[in-house]
């Protein structure tokens, strides 16, 4: 014979009652400081992100600079200078370059340093941007768009705090492909096509192909334009997959 099943007294349906309530008040604090959290690693992304941008636009302003005002002439590395960095072990070697213009010589000073003697360079040709009121400001070409460089290295990390905090956001509001899509691959993709545009206009004598070319972050946004794509087709099968599992 089955046991007939105690009913709970209003004291104890009470303390049920408050127990459930405060399951759901933590559970609330909580949810609160995940998207707290979250909008605080957002706007730290944007700041690294407009950081990124910052140095874009300075290249591209540097580089239409250099190419509207100076001319580009053929120098030789002629020698290397030897120095030694604050807090680091070992020696560094930056190139010395000879350039002729107006029948006059100078030398540049390159800004790359290596690692090792730059023996095998002696002798190697590099274009150089000089200035025509003032030969003796120059530039290395290939070394011109430094800028760019560190941006394509700062970029990715502000991006990948980017989508960090935009997947915690979403989750909290039940994100779907398309608002992940709008909200999270779009804009890191059209960011990066963006940046590679900006470099384009810093080159106004030459076609698109050159960027690739002559500036160096301009692969690095390519690359990562292209895994935002690769992000989007990997999410769109996996919420194809995952809606077909639950039909």
């Amino acid at each position: 014979m089955s046991k007939k099943k105690r009913r709970l007294t209003e004291k104890e349906i009470l303390f049920k009652e408050e127990a459930a309530r405060k399951r759901k008040e933590r559970a609330e604090v909580k949810r609160l400081k995940r998207i707290k959290d979250a909008r605080w690693l957002l706007a730290f992304a944007c700041i690294v992100i407009a950081v990124s941008f910052g140095l874009v636009v300075w290249t591209a302003a540097r580089m239409h600079r250099f190419e509207i005002n100076y001319v580009i002439v053929n120098g030789t590395v002629t020698d290397y200078e030897v120095y030694k960095p604050t807090g680091k072990v070992g020696n560094r070697y930056t190139l010395v370059i000879s350039y002729t213009f107006n029948q006059r010589e100078y030398k540049l000073f390159d800004t790359v340093s290596y690692r090792e003697r730059p023996t095998d360079m002696l002798g190697t040709n590099a274009e150089i941007y000089v200035n025509p009121q003032n030969p003796e400001n120059a530039k290395k070409v290939a070394t011109a768009d430094d800028p760019s460089f560190v941006s394509a290295i700062v970029f990715p990390f502000g991006a990948a705090i980017y989508v960090l905090a935009g997947m915690l956001l979403l989750q909290e509001k039940n994100g779907t492909f398309v608002k992940r899509l709008l909200r999270i691959w779009l804009p890191i993709f059209l960011w990066c096509a963006a940046c590679v545009l900006l470099f384009w206009v810093g080159l106004p004598n030459n076609g698109f192909g050159a960027v690739f070319l002559r500036v160096e972050g301009a692969s690095g946004y390519a690359v990562i334009g292209g895994t935002a794509l690769l992000a989007v087709l990997i999410d769109g099968i996996i919420s194809v997959k995952k809606q077909a599992d639950c039909k």
